[in-house]
């Protein structure tokens, strides 16, 4: 009874350490490590997810940063920020098609993960273009989030199968 006790707990510790070593390895790729390890980290899912589940999370939380940039820029007000406000929305459409993608298990989908995504990023930078140096601090983290954000589910989309 006891060896088979710790035979359990050792697997099932094995198994909790590989996991997060997933994460870790997939963050420490990524452009802002320390973002990703704080996203993923406080996620409890990601402790048992494989990649794809990483990129549904990741996906969820680049759609909500994306609308953190949409609410900063609405609350600017003006031609600019309108700019920011549409094209926030055409990016999470862009995320949400990502899901779908996701639950395909082709290759091809990999690759209109990548596009998806891809297109999501150019128009959330779209915003900052649109200011240029003079775009408004809390917009600009709020963008930069998002970003990093999606800079990481383009990580993980090209390592999936």
């Amino acid at each position: 009874m006891a060896p088979s006790f710790i035979l359990a707990v050792l697997s099932l510790s094995l198994l909790c350490s590989c996991q997060a070593d997933l994460v870790s390895k997939v963050c420490n790729e990524t452009t802002n490590p320390p973002l990703c390890l704080q996203t993923l980290g406080s996620d409890p899912r990601a402790r048992e997810a494989d990649l794809r589940g990483l990129a549904q999370i990741i996906i969820e939380k680049s759609v909500g940063a994306v609308q953190d940039v949409a609410t900063n820029a609405k609350s600017i007000g003006g031609k600019k920020a309108d700019t920011c406000v549409e094209v926030s929305g055409v990016a999470i459409d862009d995320l949400k098609q990502c899901t779908d993608y996701l639950k395909d298990l082709s290759r091809a989908a990999s690759s209109e993960i990548s596009t998806a995504g891809s297109d999501a990023l150019r128009n959330v930078a779209t915003c900052d273009h649109e200011f240029g140096d003079g775009e408004p601090a809390k917009l600009k983290a709020a963008s930069q989030k998002a970003q990093d954000l999606i800079n990481v589910l383009l990580f993980i989309a090209n390592n999936l199968i």
